[in-house]
Protein backbone atom coordinates (compact mmCIF):
# COMPACT_ATOMS: atom_id res chain seq x y z
CA UNK A 1 0.00 0.00 0.00
CA UNK A 2 1.38 3.31 -1.29
CA UNK A 3 2.32 4.98 2.20
CA UNK A 4 1.79 9.64 1.89
CA UNK A 5 5.06 11.08 3.96
CA UNK A 6 3.98 14.56 5.60
CA UNK A 7 6.31 16.68 7.08
CA UNK A 8 4.29 19.27 9.67
CA UNK A 9 5.89 23.02 10.14
CA UNK A 10 6.57 23.96 12.91
CA UNK A 11 4.21 26.62 13.91
CA UNK A 12 6.25 29.46 15.11
CA UNK A 13 7.68 32.85 15.09
CA UNK A 14 11.35 33.53 14.02
CA UNK A 15 12.90 36.19 14.44
CA UNK A 16 16.58 37.84 13.26
CA UNK A 17 17.16 40.90 15.17
CA UNK A 18 19.85 42.79 13.74
CA UNK A 19 22.96 44.66 15.53
CA UNK A 20 21.91 48.03 17.07
CA UNK A 21 23.61 50.10 15.16
CA UNK A 22 21.83 48.65 12.21
CA UNK A 23 17.97 49.68 13.59
CA UNK A 24 16.66 47.12 11.60
CA UNK A 25 14.41 44.08 12.33
CA UNK A 26 12.92 41.05 10.53
CA UNK A 27 10.22 38.90 11.40
CA UNK A 28 9.12 36.38 9.55
CA UNK A 29 5.74 33.94 10.01
CA UNK A 30 5.93 30.39 8.75
CA UNK A 31 2.10 29.96 8.65
CA UNK A 32 1.78 26.61 7.43
CA UNK A 33 4.16 23.80 5.54
CA UNK A 34 4.29 20.04 4.54
CA UNK A 35 6.02 17.85 2.30
CA UNK A 36 3.77 15.01 0.84
CA UNK A 37 5.05 11.67 -1.16
CA UNK A 38 2.44 11.09 -3.85
CA UNK A 39 3.17 8.61 -6.53
CA UNK A 40 6.73 9.05 -7.87
CA UNK A 41 6.37 12.51 -6.44
CA UNK A 42 7.20 14.92 -3.56
CA UNK A 43 5.44 17.84 -2.95
CA UNK A 44 6.71 21.13 -1.37
CA UNK A 45 4.50 23.25 -0.20
CA UNK A 46 4.60 26.58 2.70
CA UNK A 47 3.24 29.49 3.39
CA UNK A 48 5.66 32.38 4.52
CA UNK A 49 3.95 35.62 5.33
CA UNK A 50 5.91 39.09 5.28
CA UNK A 51 3.67 41.60 6.69
CA UNK A 52 6.04 42.03 9.78
CA UNK A 53 8.83 42.09 7.69
CA UNK A 54 11.00 45.28 8.39
CA UNK A 55 13.53 45.73 5.58
CA UNK A 56 16.40 48.67 5.25
CA UNK A 57 15.45 49.87 1.30
CA UNK A 58 18.94 49.53 0.31
CA UNK A 59 19.18 45.87 1.78
CA UNK A 60 17.68 42.42 0.59
CA UNK A 61 17.00 38.94 1.58
CA UNK A 62 17.07 35.96 0.40
CA UNK A 63 15.02 32.83 1.54
CA UNK A 64 16.15 29.43 0.22
CA UNK A 65 14.10 26.35 1.00
CA UNK A 66 16.20 23.22 1.77
CA UNK A 67 14.88 19.25 1.61
CA UNK A 68 18.21 17.39 3.06
CA UNK A 69 18.52 14.12 4.91
CA UNK A 70 20.79 10.85 4.77
CA UNK A 71 23.74 12.97 3.57
CA UNK A 72 22.14 14.67 0.81
CA UNK A 73 20.52 17.75 0.27
CA UNK A 74 18.87 19.72 -2.71
CA UNK A 75 18.30 23.43 -2.86
CA UNK A 76 14.69 24.63 -4.06
CA UNK A 77 14.28 28.03 -5.89
CA UNK A 78 15.16 31.06 -3.70
CA UNK A 79 12.77 34.05 -2.54
CA UNK A 80 14.53 37.18 -3.25
CA UNK A 81 12.97 40.41 -0.85
CA UNK A 82 14.24 43.42 -2.08
CA UNK A 83 14.11 46.86 0.01
CA UNK A 84 12.50 49.48 -1.78
CA UNK A 85 16.27 51.20 -3.21
CA UNK A 86 17.86 47.74 -3.56
CA UNK A 87 14.55 46.44 -6.27
CA UNK A 88 15.07 49.57 -8.61
CA UNK A 89 18.82 48.46 -8.88
CA UNK A 90 17.90 45.14 -9.11
CA UNK A 91 15.36 45.24 -12.00
CA UNK A 92 18.37 47.79 -13.72
CA UNK A 93 20.39 45.54 -13.80
CA UNK A 94 17.98 42.96 -15.31
CA UNK A 95 16.76 45.70 -17.76
CA UNK A 96 20.82 45.73 -19.00
CA UNK A 97 21.53 41.75 -19.03
CA UNK A 98 23.38 42.01 -15.13
CA UNK A 99 23.63 39.27 -12.65
CA UNK A 100 20.55 37.85 -12.01
CA UNK A 101 19.35 34.67 -10.82
CA UNK A 102 16.21 33.60 -13.58
CA UNK A 103 15.71 30.90 -11.25
CA UNK A 104 14.08 32.50 -8.19
CA UNK A 105 10.87 31.37 -7.18
CA UNK A 106 9.72 34.69 -6.60
CA UNK A 107 11.26 38.56 -6.15
CA UNK A 108 9.50 40.79 -3.81
CA UNK A 109 9.63 44.29 -3.75
CA UNK A 110 8.87 45.02 0.69
CA UNK A 111 6.93 48.20 1.10
CA UNK A 112 3.74 49.39 2.71
CA UNK A 113 1.47 48.04 -0.88
CA UNK A 114 3.71 44.87 -1.05
CA UNK A 115 3.40 42.90 2.18
CA UNK A 116 1.98 39.39 1.37
CA UNK A 117 1.96 35.95 2.06
CA UNK A 118 4.15 33.89 -0.28
CA UNK A 119 2.12 30.44 -0.86
CA UNK A 120 5.54 28.41 -1.97
CA UNK A 121 5.22 25.18 -3.69
CA UNK A 122 7.24 22.54 -5.82
CA UNK A 123 6.87 19.32 -6.76
CA UNK A 124 10.59 17.34 -6.93
CA UNK A 125 11.12 14.00 -8.71
CA UNK A 126 10.82 11.30 -5.30
CA UNK A 127 13.97 9.63 -4.15
CA UNK A 128 14.47 7.34 -1.61
CA UNK A 129 16.72 9.20 0.43
CA UNK A 130 14.17 11.90 0.94
CA UNK A 131 12.20 9.56 3.27
CA UNK A 132 14.37 10.89 5.94
CA UNK A 133 14.59 14.13 5.06
CA UNK A 134 13.90 17.88 6.57
CA UNK A 135 12.96 20.80 5.38
CA UNK A 136 15.72 23.68 6.07
CA UNK A 137 15.36 27.67 5.46
CA UNK A 138 18.28 29.03 4.53
CA UNK A 139 18.18 32.92 5.26
CA UNK A 140 20.88 35.37 4.13
CA UNK A 141 20.32 39.03 4.76
CA UNK A 142 22.73 41.12 2.69
CA UNK A 143 23.43 44.59 2.70
CA UNK A 144 24.54 47.34 -0.17
CA UNK A 145 27.10 45.59 -2.35
CA UNK A 146 25.72 42.54 -1.74
CA UNK A 147 27.69 41.66 1.22
CA UNK A 148 26.58 39.18 3.56
CA UNK A 149 25.18 40.59 7.00
CA UNK A 150 23.75 37.82 8.55
CA UNK A 151 23.04 34.09 7.80
CA UNK A 152 20.71 31.89 9.25
CA UNK A 153 19.72 28.05 8.93
CA UNK A 154 15.92 27.48 10.58
CA UNK A 155 14.53 23.64 10.58
CA UNK A 156 11.08 24.55 10.13
CA UNK A 157 9.39 20.88 10.22
CA UNK A 158 10.38 17.13 10.89
CA UNK A 159 8.71 13.57 9.63
CA UNK A 160 5.51 12.32 10.62
CA UNK A 161 4.65 9.18 8.88
CA UNK A 162 1.09 8.53 8.30
CA UNK A 163 -0.52 5.44 6.86
CA UNK A 164 -2.47 6.72 3.20
CA UNK A 165 -6.25 6.46 4.00
CA UNK A 166 -7.38 3.27 2.26
CA UNK A 167 -9.54 4.35 -1.37
CA UNK A 168 -12.84 4.94 -0.72
CA UNK A 169 -15.13 2.61 -1.59
CA UNK A 170 -18.88 3.64 -3.03
CA UNK A 171 -20.56 0.22 -3.79
CA UNK A 172 -22.93 -0.17 -6.61
CA UNK A 173 -26.39 -1.15 -6.36
CA UNK A 174 -28.43 -2.83 -7.79
CA UNK A 175 -32.31 -2.95 -9.40
CA UNK A 176 -34.29 -4.95 -11.29
CA UNK A 177 -36.99 -3.54 -13.48
CA UNK A 178 -40.34 -5.29 -12.64
CA UNK A 179 -42.27 -7.20 -15.66
CA UNK A 180 -45.01 -4.69 -17.35
CA UNK A 181 -48.50 -5.32 -16.10
CA UNK A 182 -50.21 -6.45 -19.20
CA UNK A 183 -53.95 -6.15 -17.32
CA UNK A 184 -53.56 -4.36 -14.06
CA UNK A 185 -56.08 -5.25 -11.89
CA UNK A 186 -57.00 -3.91 -8.28
CA UNK A 187 -59.12 -5.08 -5.21
CA UNK A 188 -60.24 -2.87 -2.84
CA UNK A 189 -62.36 -3.76 0.41
CA UNK A 190 -64.79 -2.41 2.83
CA UNK A 191 -66.71 -3.76 5.87
CA UNK A 192 -69.87 -1.63 5.68
CA UNK A 193 -71.38 -2.21 9.75
CA UNK A 194 -75.23 -1.77 8.66
CA UNK A 195 -77.18 -1.91 11.70
CA UNK A 196 -80.02 -4.47 11.07
CA UNK A 197 -82.72 -4.84 14.04
CA UNK A 198 -82.79 -8.50 15.26
CA UNK A 199 -83.84 -10.83 12.48
CA UNK A 200 -84.23 -8.11 9.53
CA UNK A 201 -82.69 -7.43 6.54
CA UNK A 202 -84.29 -4.11 5.20
CA UNK A 203 -81.78 -1.37 4.98
CA UNK A 204 -82.92 1.62 7.11
CA UNK A 205 -80.67 4.78 6.16
CA UNK A 206 -81.73 6.15 9.64
CA UNK A 207 -81.11 3.45 11.38
CA UNK A 208 -78.84 3.58 14.38
CA UNK A 209 -75.30 4.47 12.86
CA UNK A 210 -76.52 3.69 9.14
CA UNK A 211 -76.69 7.40 8.11
CA UNK A 212 -72.60 7.53 8.72
CA UNK A 213 -72.19 3.99 7.13
CA UNK A 214 -74.12 5.11 3.96
CA UNK A 215 -72.42 8.06 3.55
CA UNK A 216 -68.93 6.18 3.87
CA UNK A 217 -69.78 3.33 1.24
CA UNK A 218 -71.22 6.04 -0.86
CA UNK A 219 -68.42 8.29 -1.42
CA UNK A 220 -66.56 5.47 -1.84
CA UNK A 221 -68.07 3.72 -4.45
CA UNK A 222 -68.86 6.50 -6.32
CA UNK A 223 -65.06 7.81 -6.47
CA UNK A 224 -64.65 4.85 -8.60
CA UNK A 225 -67.70 5.04 -10.16
CA UNK A 226 -66.73 8.56 -11.71
CA UNK A 227 -63.04 7.55 -11.78
CA UNK A 228 -62.34 7.21 -15.95
CA UNK A 229 -58.73 5.57 -15.50
CA UNK A 230 -60.77 2.89 -13.87
CA UNK A 231 -63.00 0.10 -15.16
CA UNK A 232 -65.52 -1.95 -12.96
CA UNK A 233 -64.98 -5.55 -13.15
CA UNK A 234 -66.61 -7.01 -10.45
CA UNK A 235 -68.41 -6.06 -6.90
CA UNK A 236 -68.57 -8.57 -4.22
CA UNK A 237 -71.23 -8.54 -1.80
CA UNK A 238 -71.27 -10.69 1.57
CA UNK A 239 -74.44 -10.86 3.91
CA UNK A 240 -73.83 -12.19 7.45
CA UNK A 241 -75.95 -12.72 10.53
CA UNK A 242 -75.15 -12.89 14.24
CA UNK A 243 -75.44 -16.61 15.92
CA UNK A 244 -78.83 -16.61 17.62
CA UNK A 245 -81.63 -18.16 16.44
CA UNK A 246 -81.54 -21.57 13.89
CA UNK A 247 -78.66 -21.55 11.40
CA UNK A 248 -81.05 -21.86 7.93
CA UNK A 249 -83.13 -18.70 9.53
CA UNK A 250 -79.51 -16.43 9.98
CA UNK A 251 -78.42 -18.22 6.56
CA UNK A 252 -81.95 -17.11 4.62
CA UNK A 253 -81.28 -13.61 6.57
CA UNK A 254 -77.86 -13.06 5.87
CA UNK A 255 -78.58 -13.77 1.85
CA UNK A 256 -81.33 -11.25 2.19
CA UNK A 257 -79.15 -8.35 3.87
CA UNK A 258 -76.64 -9.37 0.67
CA UNK A 259 -79.22 -8.72 -1.80
CA UNK A 260 -80.74 -5.75 0.08
CA UNK A 261 -77.44 -3.96 -0.40
CA UNK A 262 -77.08 -4.48 -3.68
CA UNK A 263 -80.45 -3.19 -4.25
CA UNK A 264 -79.84 -0.06 -2.32
CA UNK A 265 -75.94 0.13 -4.36
CA UNK A 266 -78.29 -0.30 -7.65
CA UNK A 267 -80.42 2.78 -6.63
CA UNK A 268 -77.33 5.02 -6.05
CA UNK A 269 -74.78 3.73 -9.13
CA UNK A 270 -75.35 2.98 -12.36
CA UNK A 271 -73.02 -0.23 -12.45
CA UNK A 272 -73.88 -3.03 -14.60
CA UNK A 273 -75.96 -5.88 -12.98
CA UNK A 274 -73.71 -8.62 -14.38
CA UNK A 275 -70.58 -7.03 -11.92
CA UNK A 276 -72.53 -7.68 -8.55
CA UNK A 277 -71.68 -11.27 -6.99
CA UNK A 278 -73.31 -11.93 -3.91
CA UNK A 279 -72.53 -14.52 -0.98
CA UNK A 280 -74.42 -15.59 1.92
CA UNK A 281 -71.87 -15.83 4.68
CA UNK A 282 -74.15 -17.18 7.14
CA UNK A 283 -73.73 -16.92 10.95
CA UNK A 284 -70.83 -14.51 12.18
CA UNK A 285 -68.67 -17.09 14.21
CA UNK A 286 -65.45 -16.12 12.78
CA UNK A 287 -66.39 -12.07 13.85
CA UNK A 288 -67.77 -13.16 17.55
CA UNK A 289 -64.36 -14.88 18.05
CA UNK A 290 -62.19 -11.54 17.31
CA UNK A 291 -64.42 -9.50 18.74
CA UNK A 292 -64.62 -11.30 22.16
CA UNK A 293 -60.89 -11.72 22.06
CA UNK A 294 -61.10 -7.84 21.77
CA UNK A 295 -63.47 -7.59 24.90
CA UNK A 296 -62.39 -6.41 28.09
CA UNK A 297 -65.61 -8.96 29.13
CA UNK A 298 -64.39 -10.74 32.52
CA UNK A 299 -65.22 -14.12 31.17
CA UNK A 300 -63.80 -13.42 27.76
CA UNK A 301 -61.87 -16.84 28.36
CA UNK A 302 -63.93 -19.28 28.75
CA UNK A 303 -66.54 -17.94 25.43
CA UNK A 304 -63.52 -18.74 23.60
CA UNK A 305 -62.73 -21.84 24.42
CA UNK A 306 -66.29 -22.88 23.64
CA UNK A 307 -66.15 -20.77 20.21
CA UNK A 308 -62.67 -22.42 19.90
CA UNK A 309 -63.00 -26.25 21.08
CA UNK A 310 -66.82 -26.71 20.30
CA UNK A 311 -67.38 -28.11 16.62
CA UNK A 312 -70.98 -28.97 17.00
CA UNK A 313 -72.96 -25.10 16.10
CA UNK A 314 -76.16 -25.99 18.50
CA UNK A 315 -74.02 -27.42 21.14
CA UNK A 316 -71.97 -24.48 20.87
CA UNK A 317 -74.56 -21.77 20.98
CA UNK A 318 -76.56 -23.34 24.01
CA UNK A 319 -73.04 -23.69 25.84
CA UNK A 320 -72.55 -20.34 25.27
CA UNK A 321 -76.41 -19.49 26.95
CA UNK A 322 -76.06 -21.29 29.96
CA UNK A 323 -72.62 -20.04 30.82
CA UNK A 324 -72.96 -17.90 33.96
CA UNK A 325 -76.59 -18.22 33.88
CA UNK A 326 -76.90 -16.60 31.03
CA UNK A 327 -75.78 -12.93 32.29
CA UNK A 328 -72.49 -13.53 30.03
CA UNK A 329 -75.02 -14.12 26.65
CA UNK A 330 -77.35 -11.35 27.47
CA UNK A 331 -74.28 -8.78 27.82
CA UNK A 332 -73.00 -10.47 24.73
CA UNK A 333 -76.36 -10.08 22.66
CA UNK A 334 -76.22 -6.20 23.70
CA UNK A 335 -72.27 -5.51 23.15
CA UNK A 336 -71.15 -7.75 20.45
CA UNK A 337 -74.24 -9.38 18.39
CA UNK A 338 -75.29 -6.08 16.43
CA UNK A 339 -71.89 -5.74 14.91
CA UNK A 340 -71.97 -8.89 13.75
CA UNK A 341 -75.01 -8.34 11.44
CA UNK A 342 -73.39 -6.93 8.42
CA UNK A 343 -72.61 -7.01 4.61
CA UNK A 344 -69.03 -7.26 3.02
CA UNK A 345 -68.34 -5.90 0.13
CA UNK A 346 -65.58 -5.80 -2.53
CA UNK A 347 -64.90 -4.03 -5.86
CA UNK A 348 -62.46 -5.02 -8.24
CA UNK A 349 -61.56 -2.51 -11.56
CA UNK A 350 -58.63 -2.62 -14.08
CA UNK A 351 -56.95 -0.03 -14.53
CA UNK A 352 -55.24 2.04 -17.96
CA UNK A 353 -51.97 2.48 -18.43
CA UNK A 354 -50.06 6.20 -17.46
CA UNK A 355 -47.52 8.01 -19.15
CA UNK A 356 -44.54 8.69 -16.58
CA UNK A 357 -46.08 12.11 -16.37
CA UNK A 358 -49.82 11.03 -15.50
CA UNK A 359 -48.32 8.40 -13.29
CA UNK A 360 -46.25 10.82 -11.55
CA UNK A 361 -49.50 12.85 -10.88
CA UNK A 362 -51.40 9.76 -9.88
CA UNK A 363 -48.34 8.66 -7.38
CA UNK A 364 -49.57 11.15 -5.08
CA UNK A 365 -53.10 10.65 -5.08
CA UNK A 366 -53.86 6.57 -5.52
CA UNK A 367 -50.66 4.83 -5.97
CA UNK A 368 -52.88 1.55 -5.93
CA UNK A 369 -53.41 2.05 -8.87
CA UNK A 370 -49.93 1.88 -10.21
CA UNK A 371 -48.09 -1.09 -11.80
CA UNK A 372 -44.51 -1.75 -10.13
CA UNK A 373 -43.07 -0.82 -13.48
CA UNK A 374 -45.12 2.17 -13.85
CA UNK A 375 -43.22 3.23 -10.16
CA UNK A 376 -39.35 1.95 -11.91
CA UNK A 377 -39.90 4.17 -14.69
CA UNK A 378 -40.67 7.41 -12.48
CA UNK A 379 -38.12 6.37 -10.16
CA UNK A 380 -35.94 6.41 -13.18
CA UNK A 381 -36.55 10.25 -14.02
CA UNK A 382 -35.23 10.78 -10.47
CA UNK A 383 -31.19 11.01 -9.71
CA UNK A 384 -30.22 7.98 -8.38
CA UNK A 385 -30.09 7.84 -4.73
CA UNK A 386 -31.70 11.25 -4.17
CA UNK A 387 -35.41 11.88 -1.60
CA UNK A 388 -37.54 11.61 -4.56
CA UNK A 389 -35.97 8.44 -5.97
CA UNK A 390 -36.04 6.80 -2.45
CA UNK A 391 -39.84 7.81 -1.94
CA UNK A 392 -41.00 5.96 -5.18
CA UNK A 393 -39.76 2.51 -4.10
CA UNK A 394 -40.78 3.12 -0.14
CA UNK A 395 -44.32 3.57 -1.93
CA UNK A 396 -44.06 0.70 -4.21
CA UNK A 397 -43.24 -1.76 -1.17
CA UNK A 398 -45.93 -0.08 0.49
CA UNK A 399 -48.54 -0.89 -2.69
CA UNK A 400 -46.75 -4.31 -3.04
CA UNK A 401 -45.62 -5.44 0.09
CA UNK A 402 -45.11 -9.36 -0.85
CA UNK A 403 -43.82 -8.83 -4.20
CA UNK A 404 -40.08 -9.36 -4.29
CA UNK A 405 -38.91 -7.43 -6.72
CA UNK A 406 -40.98 -4.24 -5.01
CA UNK A 407 -38.58 -5.61 -1.87
CA UNK A 408 -35.26 -6.12 -3.84
CA UNK A 409 -35.64 -2.71 -4.73
CA UNK A 410 -36.28 -0.82 -1.68
CA UNK A 411 -33.48 -2.54 0.18
CA UNK A 412 -31.31 -0.51 -2.65
CA UNK A 413 -33.18 2.38 -2.10
CA UNK A 414 -32.60 2.26 1.54
CA UNK A 415 -29.29 1.14 1.60
CA UNK A 416 -28.01 4.37 -0.80
CA UNK A 417 -29.41 6.34 2.01
CA UNK A 418 -27.20 3.58 4.68
CA UNK A 419 -30.29 2.46 5.99
CA UNK A 420 -29.16 -1.11 7.10
CA UNK A 421 -32.01 -1.73 9.65
CA UNK A 422 -35.07 -1.01 6.75
CA UNK A 423 -32.73 -2.74 3.91
CA UNK A 424 -32.46 -5.90 5.99
CA UNK A 425 -35.94 -6.19 6.47
CA UNK A 426 -36.61 -5.64 2.66
CA UNK A 427 -34.11 -7.86 1.83
CA UNK A 428 -35.75 -10.53 3.61
CA UNK A 429 -38.64 -10.68 1.38
CA UNK A 430 -37.03 -10.97 -1.87
CA UNK A 431 -36.09 -13.22 -4.50
CA UNK A 432 -32.58 -14.50 -2.72
CA UNK A 433 -31.73 -16.51 -6.43
CA UNK A 434 -31.17 -13.81 -8.21
CA UNK A 435 -27.59 -11.70 -8.51
CA UNK A 436 -28.93 -8.55 -7.66
CA UNK A 437 -30.36 -9.86 -4.18
CA UNK A 438 -26.19 -10.57 -3.81
CA UNK A 439 -24.79 -7.96 -5.15
CA UNK A 440 -26.58 -5.80 -2.61
CA UNK A 441 -26.49 -8.45 0.51
CA UNK A 442 -22.52 -7.30 -0.36
CA UNK A 443 -23.17 -4.09 -0.36
CA UNK A 444 -25.17 -4.40 3.09
CA UNK A 445 -21.99 -6.73 4.47
CA UNK A 446 -19.78 -3.88 3.23
CA UNK A 447 -21.76 -0.89 5.56
CA UNK A 448 -21.40 -3.88 8.42
CA UNK A 449 -17.42 -3.85 7.68
CA UNK A 450 -17.85 -7.11 6.97
CA UNK A 451 -15.68 -7.56 4.60
CA UNK A 452 -15.01 -11.04 3.95
CA UNK A 453 -18.85 -11.56 3.69
CA UNK A 454 -18.96 -8.45 1.14
CA UNK A 455 -16.66 -9.75 -1.44
CA UNK A 456 -18.15 -13.67 -1.73
CA UNK A 457 -21.56 -11.79 -2.10
CA UNK A 458 -19.98 -9.93 -4.85
CA UNK A 459 -18.00 -12.89 -6.29
CA UNK A 460 -21.17 -15.02 -6.90
CA UNK A 461 -23.29 -11.96 -8.32
CA UNK A 462 -20.23 -11.29 -10.79
CA UNK A 463 -20.19 -14.94 -11.59
CA UNK A 464 -23.77 -14.71 -12.36
CA UNK A 465 -22.89 -11.79 -15.12
CA UNK A 466 -23.95 -8.95 -12.98
CA UNK A 467 -22.17 -6.00 -13.98
CA UNK A 468 -22.69 -3.58 -11.25
CA UNK A 469 -21.34 -6.56 -9.24
CA UNK A 470 -17.72 -7.10 -11.16
CA UNK A 471 -17.39 -2.88 -10.28
CA UNK A 472 -18.03 -4.06 -6.76
CA UNK A 473 -15.59 -6.78 -7.02
CA UNK A 474 -12.74 -4.87 -8.29
CA UNK A 475 -13.42 -1.84 -6.09
CA UNK A 476 -13.42 -4.08 -2.67
CA UNK A 477 -10.36 -5.32 -4.21
CA UNK A 478 -8.64 -1.78 -4.31
CA UNK A 479 -9.30 -1.38 -0.49
CA UNK A 480 -8.09 -4.84 0.93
Amino acid sequence: MRTLKYIILSLSFLSIVLPAMAQQNTTKNFVSGDLKHIGDSMHVHMVIDLTNLSLDKNRYLTLTPVLSGNNQEKKLPEVLVNGTTRHKAYKRAVALGGNSNPDYYAVIKLDNDNRKQIHYSQVLPYEKWMDSSFLDLQEDFCGCGGYRQETNVDRVGHYVYVETPKPEFNPQLAYIQPEVEKVKTRKENWESFLDFPVNKSDILPNYMNNPTELAKIESLFQAIHSDKNLTVQKIDIIGYASPEGSISHNEQLSKQRAEAFKSYLSSKMAFPSNVYYIKYGGENWEGLEVAVDKSDMADKGAILDIIQNTADVNARKNKIKAYNKGATYRQMLSTIYPKLRKVVSSIQYSVHEFSVEEAKEILKIRPQQLSLDEMYRIADTYQTGSPQFVEVFETAVRMFPEDKVANLNAAAAALSEKDMEKAQRYLGKADKNTPEYLNNMGVLHSLQKNTAEAKKAFDQASARGLDVAKQNTAGIQNIE
